[in-house]
């Protein structure tokens, strides 16, 4: 089984995936959640190198640099997702108790180098050019202090992943866990969608108990003000402002989640705060009150799709037990809100609709959570 050498021990493959132990339960849970993490890399490689050029972008547009387009140069493939794997694996020696999905987001994060240029093509267009530097495993090994042991161990993996094709063979176990910044726009809800009355940019960080410390209270404000203020939605977006070189460059990135709706997206989200659905929840929990941006990963949030961030709570429930409680995270397979109190949901519900207001009620919601890296002042 040669999944099991970098997940450590996923029960599902020895027949326990329904057993009812305590456990067994929670160690199939902790060896899902890595294998999915592992198997979106790729998915999450693509929204690093866009927080990365948003942020390029952002810095020279707020200086008074136009730029007219972005061109990234990257590669990111299944070598590279193994070495990825193998070398994590060692770095946790294989024990789910400690590896996280988290550790394997800060692991491919802090393997971006990157480089960038302004430069004028064809007519005086401004184009910005990034290229990350291709994932060293050696360098990455050095970096983690690896000694000889560990580096023999890590090729070891890598050798048996790749000759026994495991990505291939035992990937389709894990995709139910896989990174998700879709919507969910189901028609078979049939309560209100309400939108806001306004369309600013501005955060009001008054409306904040404290803009510093992220609680849940503050939470539901941002939630609310989102809603308020009518913000977009751009699949992989969290909150920062769409600029046309920014559109330009997502919809070379995701021809399908954002290039089939480039048009409506043009009319409607161009020059506005956007988000994804776990996106507006991360776009919280980056927020800057100082800069009004959104800085990735920062404030010690991770990047986790919705999924992953109800699978990451320590505290949740079914959707019939949740407690009145504002900021909680509420959940189904691939989307999630925030509830805000009084019956009522805050969701970037899907590209046509942006942020709405929902009722709890009917949606379709089968879980909710305190969020991981909120906390909860009840």
């Amino acid at each position: 089984m040669p999944m099991l050498v970098f997940t450590g021990m996923p029960n599902m493959f020895f027949g326990f995936d329904s057993s009812e132990t305590a456990e067994v339960m929670d160690m199939t849970r902790k060896a899902m959640a890595v294998g999915g993490a592992y198997i979106s890399l790729k998915t999450f490689e693509n929204t690093q190198l866009d927080a990365v050029v948003t942020g390029i972008v952002n810095e020279y547009e707020n200086a008074g640099q136009k730029i007219n387009h972005v061109v990234v140069h990257s590669s990111f493939g299944e070598a590279d997702l193994i070495w990825m794997i193998a070398i994590n694996s060692v770095a946790f020696e294989q024990d789910l108790n400690t590896m996280t999905v988290e550790s394997i987001w800060n692991l491919s994060y802090s393997s971006l180098e990157k480089r960038y240029r302004l430069g004028i093509f064809g007519e005086a267009e401004i184009t910005l050019e990034i290229s990350f530097e291709k994932f060293d495993p050696e360098a990455t090994m050095e970096e983690l202090g690896f000694d000889e042991e560990a580096r023999e161990w890590a090729k070891a993996l890598h050798d048996i992943l790749e000759k026994s094709d495991a990505l291939h063979k035992y990937g389709s176990y894990y995709k139910p866990m896989a990174i998700s910044y879709s919507g969910d726009a189901s028609t078979a809800y049939g309560g209100p969608i309400d939108h806001g009355g306004s369309y600013q940019n501005e955060i009001d960080n008054s409306r904040f108990i404290n803009p510093y410390y992220k609680n849940n209270h503050d939470l539901a404000v941002f939630a609310t003000q989102a809603w308020e203020n009518n913000w977009g939605y751009v699949w992989g977006t969290f909150g920062n402002v769409l600029t046309s070189s920014l559109l330009y460059y997502k919809i070379e990135q995701y021809p399908e989640g954002v290039g089939n709706f480039e048009g409506f997206i043009r009319e409607n989200w161009l020059g506005r705060r956007t988000v994804d659905c776990v996106g507006l929840i991360k776009a919280y929990g980056w927020y800057n009150p100082d800069t009004g941006m959104m800085d990735y990963a920062s404030n010690g949030m991770s990047d986790l799709g919705a999924d992953q961030m109800f699978y990451a709570a320590s505290e949740s429930g079914s959707i019939d037990t949740i407690p009145e409680i504002e900021g909680l995270a509420v959940w189904k397979s691939g989307h999630i809100g925030v509830y805000i109190g009084g019956g009522y949901v805050i969701e970037a519900m899907g590209t046509m609709y942006g942020v709405v207001r929902t009722e709890l009620t009917g949606r379709g919601w089968e879980g909710w959570c305190k969020i991981p890296f909120i906390s909860y002042d009840q």
